[in-house]
C-alpha cells in the first residue's frame, strides 16, 4: 500500500470530513455575517453512498487511519446515523478511528448510540463557561445541554474525549484558569485555541490571544508539565501536576505546525481542500468523480495523489488570510 505524500515529504494519513455546512449556532468566529448566502442546498451535499466509497479510497489506496466527521454541526444532518453504521462496518475491516467534532447540543440522547457505532474520538466545542457570554458568541441559550453532554460523555468513557474553546481576546479570555479548573473538575482534556482569521469572522476587532500569552496565564496558577506528543499532533499537551486534568494549546496563528500537516479535509459539497486555509483555486470535485461510473477507486487516487503536489509548505501570513473573504469555517468543515 503507497503513502500519501506531498512534495515536501509529509505523509497524509488523516482525513477530515464535513457532513453539512449547517450549524444550530451562530458562533461568532465560525459563521460569517451572510452566512445565509453560503449554505448548500441539499442536493450538494455529499450523499453517504459517495461519502463511504472516499473513505473506502483513501484507508485502502493510501492507508489513512483517522476520519473525523466536521460540519457546520454535523448532527444537524438527518442521515448521519445511517453513514456512521456503514463507516463502523469499514472500520472493522480496515482498522482506522473515527472522530466527531460537535457543538454538543445534539448530543444528549445520541451519545450511546455513537459509541455503539464506533465514534473513537469526541471533541465538544465549549467557548465559555458563563451563560451571557455563551448567549453573545453563539447567539444561543442552551450553554447546560452543552456541559450536560461534556459531563455524560465521560461517563460513558469514550477513548478520547476532548473540550475545545476558541479564546477571543476581551471576551473569553478571562476566563483560561476558569478552563483549566474545569478540565481538572473533570478529569477532562481541555484545549485553548488561538483565534484564526476567516471571512467576515471580524477577527481584527476581536484580535488574537496568542499561546505564549495563554501558557503564562496558566504557569502563573498551575504547576504543569508537558507531554510527549505524536509528531503529526497539532496541540502541544501539558499534565496539570496532581490532577487528572490535562491542558492543550493550539498555536495555528502564532506558532504554526504545517511542517507536519498529515491532514486532508474534504468539504459537505466535495471539493478536497489542501490547507484549512485553502483559497479554493487548487481544489478537487471529488463528489463529481465518485458520481462518475467509468473511474475506478485506483484513479480516483491518483488523482488525489497528484493533487496532493500542489499543497504549499505553510499556510498565508495573517494579513492575506483576512482578505480571503469567501473563505469560512462553516464552508470548509474546520
Amino acid at each position: 500500500m503507497k503513502k500519501l505524500t506531498d512534495n515536501y515529504n509529509r505523509v497524509h494519513d488523516y482525513l477530515r470530513i464535513s457532513l453539512t455546512d449547517k450549524c444550530n449556532l451562530n458562533c461568532l468566529y465560525c459563521n460569517p455575517a451572510n452566512r445565509s448566502k453560503t449554505l448548500l442546498p441539499k442536493g450538494l451535499f455529499l450523499s453517504n453512498k459517495e461519502i463511504i466509497r472516499l473513505i473506502n479510497v483513501f484507508v485502502k489506496e493510501f492507508g489513512f487511519r483517522k476520519i473525523r466527521f466536521t460540519g457546520g454541526e454535523p448532527l444537524v444532518r438527518s442521515d448521519i446515523f445511517e453513514l456512521l453504521e456503514e463507516v463502523n462496518q469499514l472500520k472493522k475491516a480496515y482498522d482506522f478511528e473515527v472522530g466527531l467534532t460537535t457543538n454538543g447540543t445534539l448530543l444528549n440522547g445520541n451519545l450511546s448510540k455513537l459509541k455503539e457505532f464506533g465514534v473513537d474520538k469526541l471533541n465538544i466545542s465549549l467557548d465559555t463557561l458563563d451563560v451571557e457570554k455563551f448567549k453573545f458568541i453563539t447567539t444561543r441559550d442552551n450553554i447546560d445541554s452543552v456541559v450536560n453532554a461534556i459531563k455524560a460523555a465521560k461517563s460513558l468513557n469514550f477513548p478520547s474525549l476532548k473540550v475545545n474553546v476558541v479564546i477571543i481576546k476581551n471576551i473569553n479570555d478571562g476566563e483560561i484558569v476558569d478552563f483549566v479548573k474545569f478540565a481538572i473538575e473533570n478529569e477532562l482534556n481541555v484545549r485553548l485555541i488561538e483565534f484564526m482569521p476567516f471571512g467576515n469572522n471580524s477577527w481584527e476587532k476581536y484580535g488574537l490571544v496568542s499561546y505564549s500569552e495563554m501558557f503564562k496565564k496558566v504557569k502563573e496558577n498551575f504547576e504543569v508539565e508537558e507531554v510527549v506528543k505524536d509528531q503529526n499532533s497539532v496541540a502541544k499537551d501539558f499534565k496539570i501536576k496532581g490532577t487528572k486534568g490535562t491542558i492543550s494549546f493550539i498555536s495555528s496563528i502564532s506558532d504554526h505546525f504545517c511542517d507536519n500537516c498529515n491532514r486532508m479535509r474534504i468539504t459537505a459539497d466535495g471539493k478536497m481542500k489542501l490547507c484549512l486555509f485553502s483559497t479554493g483555486k487548487d481544489d478537487i470535485n471529488l463528489k463529481q468523480l465518485t458520481a462518475s461510473q467509468s473511474l475506478t477507486d485506483e484513479e480516483i487516487g491518483e488523482i488525489i495523489e497528484k493533487s496532493l503536489f500542489g499543497k504549499a509548505l505553510k499556510h498565508p501570513g495573517v494579513d492575506e488570510l483576512m482578505r480571503l473573504e469567501k473563505n469560512n469555517m462553516l464552508s470548509i468543515g474546520g
